[in-house]
């Protein structure tokens, strides 16, 4: 895997910023926000101009990177539709990431929990330390240790343990893209989102347990 130099596209459309990005090993080249909302619509055309902008073409990628989840259900399969369509259409490399573990990363967290809003009244959750994710409702939260969140929904609903609000943009999953496995080559085909709640319930409107949990 060519850490350095390899070309590489990030996308994250899960969250309240959406965005997509163009990256040479370490060193953003070009990035682009989204509209809110209309992320699905504006992809497609914002990666032509990015690509434009650089003066590289679509087969020349080296790994397309996308936060796969947890968020929006509608935002993330867009993000992951467009990227797999991508490398499939270029015969691309694909690192898929979990957006609790980019918040981790973006906030330096190496002990407490990253936490976003999983609606419902629950909030997805990773510890940091074991990297283990789950969704639980604010009294099932581990106490102590730091709190990172990137909603400040979730920060005012978690006033109480102090979190740290670290909103995110596209860029901060590039060294977690760096590091995933994915980008030295994945199965696109069983290549999925990341729900942390389970596909099973994603259509249940009843709350989710804080049994339902996933290990990286």
């Amino acid at each position: 895997m060519k850490e350095v130099t390899q070309r590489l596209l990030l996308i994250d459309t899960c969250g309240e910023t959406a965005g997509v990005a163009l990256c040479l090993g370490p060193r953003v080249v070009a990035a682009e926000d989204l509209v809110a909302g209309e992320a699905s619509a504006q992809i497609i055309a914002v990666v032509r101009r990015l690509l434009r902008q650089a003066g590289w073409k679509l087969a020349e990628l080296d790994t397309v990177g996308v936060v796969g989840g947890p968020g929006s259900f509608t935002g993330v399969r867009s993000g992951m539709a467009v990227a797999k369509g991508f490398c499939e259409a270029a015969a691309l490399r694909l690192a898929v990431v979990s957006r609790l573990e980019v918040l981790a990363d973006a906030a330096a967290l190496k002990d407490g929990l990253a936490v976003l809003d999983a609606g419902r009244g629950e909030f997805y959750v990773c510890d940091a330390g074991s990297g283990r994710e789950w969704v639980c409702a604010r009294d099932e939260l581990p106490t102590g240790g730091r709190v990172a969140v990137a909603e400040r929904r979730v920060a005012e609903r978690l006033v109480g343990r102090e979190p740290v609000l670290y909103p995110l943009h596209v860029c901060d999953a590039l060294p977690v893209v760096l590091r995933c496995p994915g980008s030295g080559g994945s199965d696109i085909a069983l290549a999925d989102a990341n729900y942390v709640r389970g596909e099973q319930n994603i259509y249940n409107k009843t709350a989710a347990t804080s049994a339902e949990t996933r290990r990286r």
